[in-house]
C-alpha cells in the first residue's frame, strides 16, 4: 500500500515530517513538511512510488512568509499526499518542472498571483495576469490595500 511504501521512499530524505493523515477530516492520507529545498526530491521520490502532482498552490502565512502546499494523488490507488514547506518572503523555491512537466504552469500561477519565483523554472512568467502587471492579488498586503479603497461613499 503506498500509505506504507511513500513513508519509506521519503525517509532517506529527513524531512521534517512525515506522519499519516486524518483522511475523513484534512482528505489526505500522508501530511508530509520539507525544506523548499527539498521538494525536487520528495517531488521525485513521489513520482517513482507512481503519484502525480494534482494541484500546487500557496498560503501567505504572515507579512514574512509563504507556504507552498503540493498535492500529491495517484490513479490506482486512493491515497492522496500533502506536502507543505515553508517560504520566507524573498525567497526564491526550486523548480520541480524539470521532475513533473506538470508542475510548470503550477508554479507559473503561483508566481503570478504571490509573487513566488521558482529557481531554474524553463518559462516563469504571468499566466493569468497581463505580463506588465506591478500586483500579486492573493498577497497580504494587496488585500489590505483593496481594504482602504472599498470604503463607502459618504
Amino acid at each position: 500500500m503506498l500509505t506504507d511504501s511513500i513513508p519509506q521512499a521519503l525517509s532517506p530524505l529527513n524531512l521534517e515530517k512525515v506522519a499519516p493523515g486524518d483522511y475523513a477530516k484534512t482528505g489526505y492520507h500522508l501530511e508530509v513538511t520539507a525544506a523548499p529545498a527539498q521538494m525536487p526530491a520528495v517531488a521525485q521520490a513521489m513520482l517513482n512510488q507512481g503519484c502525480f502532482l494534482e494541484s500546487l498552490t500557496a498560503v501567505h502565512t504572515s507579512k514574512e512568509a509563504f507556504t507552498l502546499v503540493y498535492h500529491f494523488a495517484n490513479f490506482y490507488e486512493l491515497c492522496r499526499t500533502a506536502v507543505h514547506a515553508s517560504l520566507p518572503d524573498g525567497a526564491e523555491a526550486p523548480t520541480i518542472s524539470h521532475i513533473i512537466p506538470a508542475a510548470d504552469w503550477y508554479e507559473r500561477e503561483v508566481y503570478d498571483l504571490f509573487g513566488i519565483k521558482f529557481a531554474g523554472h524553463p518559462n516563469l512568467k504571468r499566466l493569468l495576469l497581463p505580463e506588465d502587471a506591478e500586483i500579486h492579488p492573493l498577497r497580504k498586503e494587496f488585500a489590505e490595500a483593496g481594504e482602504a479603497k472599498a470604503e463607502a461613499p459618504k
